[in-house]
């Protein structure tokens, strides 16, 4: 299964978060797209996002890294309907 491109991001406003710096950015998709490259994978995205954190990104050579850059929008995605607000 392909994973979703920076292009494909089913919003016209994309969010970027940290819970654990606090960082907190929003971006017209298209200007998404000039930063990370139009055809760049969400999670590839999300490094090139955070490529300046002073916190370095889990990986399996760094399990105890802290940052924990994401996009909150994406975690209601496919919530209960009945829940959403």
């Amino acid at each position: 299964m392909a994973r979703m491109r920076a292009f494909d991001f089913p919003y016209e406003v994309v969010e970027v978060s940290c819970p654990e710096c606090g960082r907190h950015g929003r971006y017209s998709k298209a200007r998404f797209c000039e930063i990370v490259g139009r055809d760049t994978q969400l999670p590839n995205a999300l490094a090139i996002m955070a490529k300046d954190c002073e916190h370095p990104r889990p990986s399996v050579s760094n399990i105890n890294g802290r940052c924990r850059v994401n996009y909150p929008q994406l975690a209601n995605l496919n919530a209960d309907p009945k829940t959403k607000t």
